[in-house]
């Protein structure tokens, strides 16, 4: 059945008062060179991005490309060196220190973004330049590729390579592809990698800690027999003096289902980075349930310190309860971000690197998704007037035929909670409708969530838009005004009651109490969904900006994810 433009319109853009003259076009965005492939054809477009770069394909070569990319010893210096010359007091000379620091690339990375915070202006300037034209060149497509290939072909020498690149990666995201392949490569030939085992007690912090974290990972995927051997000397990194070190010593070693990684990461949530504390409150809050200590709204120390004393409290009081496998598989998932690029009917599932592990194509104008155990997709089809969910193959192991979906929710129970503009519906597993209603007087449902309590949560629309919460029958219970622009998808809900709402026409994302009152809020472009994070962090998709992004309580920026198409929804494991 074919579907109107204009209801499609109206269902993604929620325009006041159909019918609404159409949208002109988004105007196109350039590619983002330096963004990751698709999945589904990795093999073919890396060795494409390697061939376009005139960089081996094979793995002999590919072990030379990284040993000519790593900094070494003699390289340290004489990268240093070019920075300080982006102050000499000659201008050629200046000028030609920054044509060899961007000819450098990544390996000069982490030198320039060190001086960018240098008190000599001209050095803190030419610094910040020569990084914008590096991030702004293919180099870290290119390096991501070459590490995809050669994790793919696993030729002798591989980890070997590998783990001596790492310390010049420059770019978190690469790097973090590199540990993650690692762990890839960690078993060989039935044996532990002889490189891992002996970068455990590497003077570089960078290559212990990733080797604990591959050998960890690797327990953690059945190689266990093979790995365990090597599993006291990983634990032994526990008590490294290098505060990341120990953070991915202990992520490896959760991901294995030890316990003794838990205490460790809560003691470094006073000492690790935002983005790395991040992932660590993320990994708690999965593994505590409802019983987790309440998020800080400030990153003052004092209050950082009180924060990770509860977490210790309630570990000290729970650690005992907790399931083993949770843990390993709130780990080992640490970071999964499911995406939805909704004119090119894709929905990604990303790893902690931003590499797609997981793609389901060919959906029809898809407004929602959630990753669903043994990696099933449900999606709500807009366009195909259906709801699916499909293996990590892309096939359809079950279908409601459902005119128009805006939500689609699969519930504990294994019910499906679905809303539509019009309706929303609760379908048993094979397909027969428990209950259903309609929303008085015309109103147009623009979003929708069943929550754990089972009420029901909506946006609706008549003139104007106002935030509902209905009883599990549709009565509603309470309500207030919303500024909402964008249909589909869930709203969320946290477990206060407050309202996260997109407020695209004002820039920014609200958290609203049960009156409506702003709690609390944070610039965003032009945003269309935003979800809150176990971490308290919100997780932005923008339409205007082709990305999602995620921003801690003080809105800085943690993460993002950017293609050339629209990123219209984002959901974090």
């Amino acid at each position: 059945m074919c579907i109107s433009p204009a209801l499609v319109l109206t269902a993604l853009f929620g325009q006041v008062a159909p019918p609404a003259p159409p949208l002109p076009p988004l105007a196109p965005t350039p590619p983002v060179v330096h963004e990751l492939p698709a999945a589904g054809s990795f093999d073919v477009l890396d060795e494409d991005i390697l061939r376009g770069d005139r960089a081996a394909t094979d793995g002999p070569g590919l072990l030379q490309f990284f040993r000519r990319h790593a900094v070494q010893p003699g390289d340290d210096v004489r990268i240093k060196g070019l920075v300080r010359q982006l102050g000499d007091d000659d201008f050629d000379r200046r000028e030609d220190a920054s044509l060899q620091l961007t000819g450098l690339g990544l390996r000069a990375r982490p030198f320039l973004q060190n001086a960018v915070v240098s008190p000599d202006v001209e050095v803190a300037h030419r610094a910040r330049e020569c990084l914008k034209q590096i991030d702004e060149s293919s180099s870290a497509a290119v390096m991501a590729a070459a590490v995809r290939v050669l994790a793919k072909l696993k030729p002798e020498g591989a980890t070997a390579a590998l783990l001596d690149y790492l310390p010049s990666a420059g770019d978190e995201s690469l790097a973090e592809g590199v540990r993650l392949a690692l762990s890839g490569l960690a078993v060989r030939d039935g044996k532990a990698d002889a490189a891992l085992a002996g970068a455990l007690t590497d003077r570089s912090a960078e290559k212990r800690g990733a080797a604990a974290y591959a050998l960890g990972r690797a327990a953690a995927a059945g190689r266990g027999e093979v790995t365990s051997p090597l599993l006291p000397a990983v634990r032994k990194l526990l008590h490294d003096s290098d505060p990341i070190v120990r953070y991915r010593a202990a992520l490896g070693l959760a991901a294995a289902r030890d316990k003794d990684s838990v205490p460790v990461l809560i003691a470094l949530l006073g000492e690790l980075p935002p983005p790395e504390a991040g992932c660590v409150e993320e990994l708690l809050y999965r593994i505590a349930d409802d019983k987790a200590p309440p998020t800080p709204d400030s990153s003052d120390l004092a209050v950082r310190h009180k924060y990770r004393d509860a977490w210790k409290a309630w570990w000290d009081d729970n650690g005992a309860k907790v399931d083993d496998a949770k843990l390993g598989d709130a780990a080992r998932t640490l970071g999964y971000t499911l995406v939805i690029l909704l004119d090119q009917g894709r929905v990604l599932e990303l790893d902690a690197a931003n590499q797609t592990r997981l793609e389901v194509e060919q959906l029809e104008f898809p407004l929602d998704a959630q990753m669903l155990p043994h990696d099933h997709v449900l999606t709500a089809e807009h366009g195909g007037n259906r709801v699916t969910e499909r293996d990590a193959k892309g096939t359809v192991v079950w279908e409601a035929k459902i005119e128009g979906p805006l939500a689609a929710q699969r519930l504990p129970n294994g019910n499906t909670f679905i809303a539509t503009r019009t309706r929303a519906l609760e379908l048993k597993p094979n397909g027969d409708e428990l209950y259903g209603f309609d929303r008085p007087n015309g109103e147009i449902i623009m979003k929708a969530q069943k929550l754990a309590n089972g009420n029901i949560a909506m946006i609706v629309q008549l003139g104007i838009a106002r935030f509902v919460l209905l009883d599990p029958k549709g009565k509603e219970l309470r309500g207030f005004n919303v500024d909402l622009k964008y249909s589909g998808g869930r709203i969320d809900v946290l477990a206060n009651g407050n309202v996260l709402v997109p407020e695209a026409e004002n820039n920014r994302v609200v958290e609203l109490d049960a009156r409506g009152g702003v709690v609390w809020e944070v610039a965003a472009e032009q945003p269309i969904a935003a979800v809150r994070l176990a971490n308290g962090h919100t997780l932005i998709t923008s339409m205007s900006e082709h990305r999602a992004v995620e921003v801690d309580r003080e809105g800085k920026e943690v993460w993002q994810f950017r293609q050339d198409t629209r990123v219209t929804r984002a959901f974090r494991r």
